[in-house]
């Protein structure tokens, strides 16, 4: 018994810092789910934003009375919308495999 106890006093400190280690891991782990959900929610302003603004200058091209298939700033805003949307989908993804990791 006395052999166990001495053995237990001498390494208490290593399974400490394992246990301490561990909780910065995961620590470490909801920060990232945290940012990313704060972008997710920025990227999702901004794509209000541009589609806010596509609906604004396809009203404009219609009362011009000119094409809205050859718009440079309309395919613009499209290509932009299409970026975003991109990173939105890939931030969604990467915050459900955080948050379910054994789910496939």
């Amino acid at each position: 018994m006395e052999r166990d106890f001495r053995y237990k006093m001498r390494h208490i400190g290593d399974a400490f810092v394992d246990k301490v280690e561990n909780l910065s891991l995961t620590m470490k782990g909801y920060v990232k789910g945290i940012a990313l959900t704060y972008n997710i929610d920025e990227l999702k302003e901004e794509k209000e934003k541009i589609v806010n603004m596509i609906g604004k200058r396809t009203a404009t091209i219609r009362d011009k009375g000119t094409d809205l298939v050859h718009d440079d700033v309309l395919i613009k805003l499209f290509d932009r919308l299409d970026v975003i949307q991109g990173n939105v989908d890939a931030s969604i993804r990467e915050r459900k495999t955080r948050l379910y990791p054994n789910k496939t």
